[in-house]
C-alpha cells in the first residue's frame, strides 16, 4: 500500500474505533453482557493494532471491529447514507443560522456605490453591527449601537422590501440635511467637505456590464469627502455644481413628507431639506450622479437595515471575455476592507 492509502487507513480505523466507543457507551447496556465484552475487545484489539506499523494488522483490526458492531450494535448503527445525510443536513443547518443571525453575502449589482464598490463585487455583511433583528421581519429585538456617518450598510428598500439595497448613510436622526440632485451635501447647515482628486479614469473597470453613466467618461471627477467618522471618495461630472435654492424654496421644502416618498420621485430641483426622523437614515450613493437614494425616496428605518458591509471576498467583471477567463476576476478587489479609512 502507498502512503496516502497508510494514512487513509489509520484515519478510517481511529474514526470507527471513536463510534464504536460512543455506540458501546451510549447501547451497551441494551445488549447483553457477551456483546458487551466482544464489542470492547474488538476496540481495545484495534487501538493495540494501530500502534503497530504494519497496515496489515490494521485492516484486519479494523474489519474484526466493524463485525463485532454488526453482530452486536448493529440495529444502533447508522448507515453511510444516513451518516452522509445528517452531516450534509447540519451543515446546510449551520450555513443557514450564519447567514440569518451572523453573515450574508451580497452581490453588487449596479454602478451607484463606485468608486468604492464596483458592479460584481462579492461582499460580507455583518448582521449583528447594530443589534439583533427577529429574522424576516423589520423588528429590531435588541440594539446596542446606532449607524454612523459614512457607514455603507445594506438594507430593505422602503418602497419595496423584498429588495435590498447598499448605500451609505449620510445623515442620522435628529440631522438636518439637505442634498441636491448633483450630489452635493449639507448637514445641519454645513456642506460637508470634499477635496477634489482630479478626473476619475478607471470608470469602466469598477462598471462591468453596466452601460448606465453619469456623463461620459473623461468627464467624471473623484473627490476625496471628509464626514467624520471617515473619509471616503465619490464620483460627480466636472460640470456639476451645487444649488443654492432662495429663502422661498428653503421655506416650501418643509412641506415635503418627513418620511418615504414611493414610488421614487425626481429630486427636489436641488433643495431637498428635511430633518431625520427619529430611528432613521439618510442615505445616499458613491456615484453621486448615479444613484437611487434617499433623495428620491427618503430615510430608512433602523429596522430595515440588515447589516454593515465588512470586506470584498470576491469581485466578478462581467465585461472581460471568457476567452480570457482570468481576467473575469479583479484580483486586486479581493478582501479588501470597505470602511478604510475610519478615524
Amino acid at each position: 500500500m502507498g502512503f496516502w492509502a497508510d494514512r487513509k487507513l489509520r484515519k478510517e480505523t481511529r474514526t470507527l474505533i471513536k463510534k464504536a466507543t460512543r455506540l458501546l457507551k451510549k447501547h451497551g447496556l441494551k445488549i447483553p453482557e457477551a456483546g458487551r465484552v466482544a464489542v470492547a475487545e474488538a476496540i481495545a484489539n484495534a487501538e493495540a493494532q494501530l500502534k503497530q506499523s504494519d497496515p496489515k494488522l490494521w485492516a484486519s483490526a479494523r474489519e474484526s471491529l466493524d463485525s463485532a458492531l454488526d453482530a452486536h450494535l448493529g440495529a444502533y448503527r447508522k448507515s453511510a447514507a444516513r451518516e452522509s445525510l445528517e452531516s450534509i443536513l447540519w451543515a446546510v443547518g449551520v450555513a443557514l443560522l450564519i447567514r440569518t443571525f451572523l453573515i450574508e453575502a451580497f452581490t453588487i449589482p449596479s454602478g451607484s456605490m463606485i468608486p468604492t464598490l464596483a458592479v460584481g463585487d462579492y461582499i460580507f455583511v455583518n448582521k449583528l453591527s447594530y443589534g439583533f433583528r427577529w429574522p424576516w421581519t423589520s423588528k429590531m429585538l435588541l440594539e446596542w449601537s446606532a449607524p454612523r456617518r459614512g457607514d455603507v450598510v445594506v438594507f430593505q428598500y422602503p418602497c419595496d422590501p423584498s429588495i435590498d439595497y447598499i448605500k451609505r448613510v449620510i445623515a442620522l436622526p435628529g440631522d438636518e440635511v439637505r442634498a441636491d440632485d448633483e450630489g452635493y451635501v449639507y448637514v445641519n447647515g454645513v456642506q460637508v467637505g470634499e477635496e477634489s482628486r482630479g478626473a476619475f479614469e478607471a470608470y469602466s473597470e469598477f462598471s462591468g456590464s453596466e452601460q448606465r453613466q453619469p456623463c461620459a467618461p473623461m468627464d467624471i471627477v473623484d473627490y476625496k469627502v471628509n464626514l467624520p467618522p471617515t473619509k471616503f471618495d465619490v464620483l460627480r461630472c466636472e460640470t456639476a455644481h451645487p444649488t443654492e435654492p432662495s429663502e422661498g424654496e428653503y421655506a416650501r421644502s418643509w412641506t415635503l413628507p418627513p418620511f418615504q416618498i414611493c414610488p421614487p420621485q425626481q429630486p427636489r430641483a436641488g433643495y431637498v431639506r428635511w430633518k431625520v426622523p427619529e430611528g432613521h437614515v439618510f442615505v445616499m450613493g458613491d456615484n453621486r450622479q448615479n444613484s437611487q437614494d434617499s433623495r428620491y425616496w427618503g430615510f430608512v428605518p433602523y429596522g430595515h437595515i440588515k447589516g454593515k458591509a465588512l470586506f470584498i471576498w470576491m469581485s466578478w467583471d462581467g465585461a472581460e471575455s471568457w476567452s480570457h477567463f482570468w481576467k473575469k476576476i479583479r484580483w486586486k478587489r479581493l478582501f479588501n476592507g470597505i470602511h478604510p479609512e475610519q478615524e
